[in-house]
């Protein structure tokens, strides 16, 4: 009986800090001004789009309640480089612009849509059915010895690759060539 305990608690707080798989806790909606997941020329993600300007996008942080570190074009202090957005200090997206405020990309981890850890595969299932991409098959998922690809193209022509770093995933997005 007294092994039991301890194997008990074990299994408790395992499954207590374990990935979600059924009833996930992402959002690609959220509370953005932006209710839809597309928008006329794109899909959006949590209000962020190819269409949005630096302002939109600061706004969109803000109003999901993260934090938002403006870079700038060397030598300027208008031209807005890239936005990094930051949850409880924690690194969860970036979204880079060129030099006339056209989004170049985003980039994007699971802690960005999720507000626990979920495992990648059904993160991937679950983003790729949600914003319409269609996956490019390949022989093996592998990308480099211990990172795995998945790679889509959206209904929009945009391209679409999640890579699967340790148990952590993150979504890099282009528009369509």
């Amino acid at each position: 009986m007294r092994g039991a305990l301890p194997l008990v608690l074990m299994f408790v707080l395992i499954l207590g800090t374990a990935p979600s798989r059924a009833g996930s806790r992402c959002s690609y909606d959220g509370k953005a001004p932006i209710e839809n997941t597309d928008t006329a020329n794109g899909s959006n993600f949590r209000g962020i789009s190819f269409e949005s300007s630096p302002r939109d996008v600061e706004q969109i942080v803000r109003a999901l309640e993260f934090d938002a570190d403006i870079m700038h074009y060397v030598g300027s202090q208008t031209l807005v480089s890239g936005i990094n957005i930051y949850k409880s200090w924690e690194e969860i997206g970036t979204v880079s612009f060129d030099r006339h405020g056209q989004v170049l990309r985003l980039s994007l981890k699971d802690r960005f849509f999720c507000a626990e850890p979920v495992f990648v595969r059904h993160f991937v299932d679950e983003l790729f059915e949600h914003y319409g991409v269609k996956p490019i098959k390949q022989q093996d998922d592998a990308c480099f010895q211990d990172v795995t690809c998945f790679k889509g193209i959206s209904k929009f022509g945009e391209q679409f690759l999640i890579l699967r770093i340790g148990a952590a995933a993150e979504l890099y997005v282009r528009p369509s060539p």
